[in-house]
């Protein structure tokens, strides 16, 4: 019997389809040989030869074969789609391709055939390895730049000197604890330190001691604080300290410790040695009702002009 016009039609244009899709198109049958592979698939797979009558699973790498013989028999009960990595002619790697299988029907032909459409994946995935190199750097610039930030961040509230907190952010972090004690009305000392004689000692060992001493100096009073104090380099051989939560007898408890552990050992530079000393003010809020933070640290400033 002949094929009715619009059979054929049909057929010729299905058969074009084919011929032009970009994407790589075969039939097989049941024992896998290749009915028909589309130019794409022979150009891409078969060295440009027609792969007709050759074995589908010849093109495939070993664990691709074991996917497509456990595949066979589920193509009766619906499409399926599976990603198979072939043997590139002329090229070492294997080349992903994404499949979808399904059954079909040929005249002549008793067992089902199997027909496929499959996309190369080779730019997808080479896309997706670009991504993620991407990323993986923006995670190393992102991580740089945190840290970038940090180093800024220490450095605008930092002494380069003494590694104690600088004068401007002493005074940002001393509003805070001022307005904490006048909230829950509890006690905060303010300490005004200076190093005796500096000038003479850096006119008589030089600037890179007197450096020396204020990093050393600094070493001291800060292992002699605690956690909650707040020490900072106020200028010069001046330095600042804030008591929070703490009584004038406590405060005073704690300046006499300072002050022994400045002058309890000598200051040594290759041949330069010192002992140094400091003085020191306290005043608390025990003491008067100062109405700015300020007037309690100028209370302490008068207490070291007496020291």
């Amino acid at each position: 019997m002949a094929t009715p016009p619009n059979q054929t039609a049909q057929k010729n244009r299905a058969y074009s389809f084919l011929q032009s899709c970009p994407d790589c198109a075969l039939i097989f049958d049941s024992d896998w040989s290749i009915l028909y592979a589309n130019p794409t698939f022979s150009e891409r797979f078969g060295n440009k030869r027609s792969p007709e009558g050759a074995n589908f699973l010849a093109y495939l790498d070993p664990p691709s074969v074991q996917q497509m013989i456990e595949l066979q028999p589920l193509l009766s009960h619906g499409a399926r789609q599976v990603e198979l990595k072939f043997l590139s002619s002329g090229d070492s790697k294997a080349v992903s391709v994404q499949y979808y299988f399904f059954s079909l029907s040929l005249p002549g032909k008793k067992n089902l055939a199997v027909a496929g459409i499959g996309r190369d994946r080779t730019a997808d995935l080479a896309l997706l390895n670009e991504v993620i190199q991407l990323n993986i750097e923006l995670e190393k610039k992102q991580k740089e730049l945190s840290e970038a930030n940090a180093r800024l961040e220490f450095f605008a509230e930092t002494d380069q000197i003494t590694q104690l907190y600088n004068r401007h952010y002493f005074f940002q972090v001393a509003q805070h604890f001022w307005e904490e004690a006048r909230r829950y009305k509890l006690p905060l000392v303010a300490m005004m330190m200076d190093i005796d004689n500096f000038k003479q000692l850096n006119d008589s060992n030089g600037h890179l001691f007197g450096d020396y001493v204020l990093q050393q100096l600094a070493i001291r009073l800060k292992t002699n604080t605690r956690k909650s104090d707040i020490l900072a380099r106020y200028g010069g051989e001046e330095l600042v300290l804030l008591a929070s939560n703490t009584d004038m007898v406590t405060g005073l408890v704690l300046a006499e410790r300072l002050r022994s552990a400045v002058s309890a050992a000598p200051f040594v530079m290759g041949s330069c040695s010192s002992i140094v000393t400091i003085s020191i003010g306290v005043s608390g809020t025990e003491l008067a009702e100062f109405a700015t933070f300020e007037a309690l640290l100028d209370s302490s400033d008068h207490a070291l002009y007496g020291a």
